[in-house]
């Protein structure tokens, strides 16, 4: 019997039989919709533990810290350690965060405390993804600019006030490419606001400020840079000689905490990786070699267990439905051989091949499956739709304790619509399957007599 005419006479079967069969194929609807729904909203908590991540780092940075404190062989944090972490493979960047900390004047305002000033290359910013949200990052040959993150821009106070913390003032505008800061490292008292002398009572000159122009401004969301400020490289070095030069003759020898300064020339050093495959073997490999260093994709990784567990709960609660419409089918199919004894009885007695009338059967529970698989996937888009637009608004608390603290409450990948409409297929034909056996193993002669 050719395969059209199978197709055709299973259809006839079934819509003689249409109640039953809309009842079945609604079964495998709901099934393989809960699958779909289930595994997705695991999959939408995936994506949204990335959405958070990245949106505080970048999922390809490693932080590198010394590890001196613990282990005092532990090795240096120097040029020479940034050089080799350089050559590391998989390792695009390496960069050390410079820094130090200095008071902003604008006119006759000024940061009530001094702030974190660090120092950056264009490149290195480029490789960091640094963004700013009015003007521009600063070019290689730039060597007089700031970009200013936004809660220092609400610190800048009148000379001699302080920040009413009840009531903070505004924060301050620029006009960026115009507006000139100037940086000043000297040091004050706390009553007066007098320069601050030395052991001996000298007073000491405080360095000429270094003028540089507002660039830019990051934004709200950089909560990175949100209390820090970032000058060229070569700015930065000039001004931390100057200060350097200055704590020393306020200061005399070198205080008890320089000890870690002169061991580790950077208290931090960002590696970029060149793909996010590579990040934990070069986080081990900088474990091994003696450095501290943590990075987002090892919390993304134990988020993921985390998730993966719910979305085998999830899938196997959706799993359970779709067993019981297999269930249904494997019964429709059982009604429809008592129904239609004597019809399979006639076929035989004409002389229908066995494996035609074993196929006929497995056509009937393959398209059962097969309509029901579909329809499910498209009521699950439908509902995933929904669930996006107004789910975090009706049980936004039940989202949040999962962790779906992104955009969407649901996400349906190709691969799973398709992984469900094969599934609930199979599904379909294994049912059958007994049934189309027994519709085989039936008498001729039995059939016949069957009213």
């Amino acid at each position: 019997m050719r395969i059209n005419d199978l197709i055709m006479m299973s259809v006839r079967s079934l819509w003689r039989r249409k109640l039953r069969t809309f009842l079945t194929i609604l079964g495998v609807v709901i099934g393989a919709s809960s699958i779909i729904l289930m595994l997705s909203l695991g999959i939408a908590m995936d994506a949204n533990f990335k959405e958070q991540l990245q949106g505080m780092q970048s999922l390809t940075i490693i932080e590198v810290n010394p590890n001196t404190w613990e282990d005092p062989k532990a090795p240096k944090l120097d040029d020479k350690a940034v050089e080799a972490m350089q050559k590391m493979e998989g390792v695009e960047m390496a960069i050390p965060i410079r820094s130090l900390n200095a008071t902003l004047e604008f006119g006759k305002y000024r940061t009530s405390w001094p702030v974190e000033i660090r120092g950056l290359s264009a490149e290195e910013m480029n490789v960091l993804g640094y963004k700013v949200a009015e003007g521009n990052l600063f070019g290689p040959e730039d060597d007089s600019s700031i970009l200013l993150g936004t809660d220092i821009m609400r610190q800048f106070v009148k000379r001699g006030q302080e920040i009413n913390w009840r009531s903070p003032p505004p924060p301050m505008e620029f006009v960026v490419g115009e507006d000139v800061v100037k940086i000043d490292i000297g040091q004050y008292t706390w009553d007066n606001q007098e320069p601050q002398s030395d052991q001996d009572g000298n007073q000491i000159e405080i360095p000429k400020p270094s003028k540089v122009t507002v660039a830019g401004l990051f934004g709200e969301e950089d909560w990175e840079n949100s209390y820090s400020c970032v000058i060229p490289v070569e700015l930065f070095e000039n001004i931390q000689e100057e200060q350097e030069r200055y704590n020393k003759k306020l200061q005399g020898e070198a205080p008890q905490n320089d000890r870690y300064q002169d061991k580790n020339k950077y208290q931090n050093v960002r590696v970029k990786v060149a793909d996010e495959d590579h990040v934990l073997s070069v986080q081990q490999a900088l474990n091994d070699a003696g450095y501290r260093a943590y990075s987002p994709m090892e919390y993304l990784n134990e988020m993921k267990k985390a998730s993966n567990s719910i979305q085998i709960m999830l899938g196997g609660i959706g799993a359970i439905s779709l067993i019981v419409a297999a269930i249904g089918i494997t019964n429709t199919m059982m009604m429809s051989i008592y129904e239609r004894t004597k019809e399979i009885g006639v076929m035989k007695v004409i002389g229908a091949k066995l494996t035609d009338i074993k196929k006929m059967f497995l056509v009937e529970a393959l398209l059962i499956g097969a309509l029901g698989g579909a329809v499910g996937v498209c009521f699950s888009y439908m509902l995933s739709y929904i669930l996006n637009k107004f789910g975090p608004q009706i049980a936004g608390e039940m989202f949040s304790m999962l962790g779906s603290g992104g955009t969407n409450v649901s996400i349906i990948p190709p691969w799973l619509a398709l992984a469900a409409l094969v599934f609930s297929t199979v599904i379909g034909l294994i049912s059958g399957y007994f049934p189309a056996r027994r519709a085989m193993g039936l008498s001729a002669l039995s059939a016949i007599r069957t009213e």
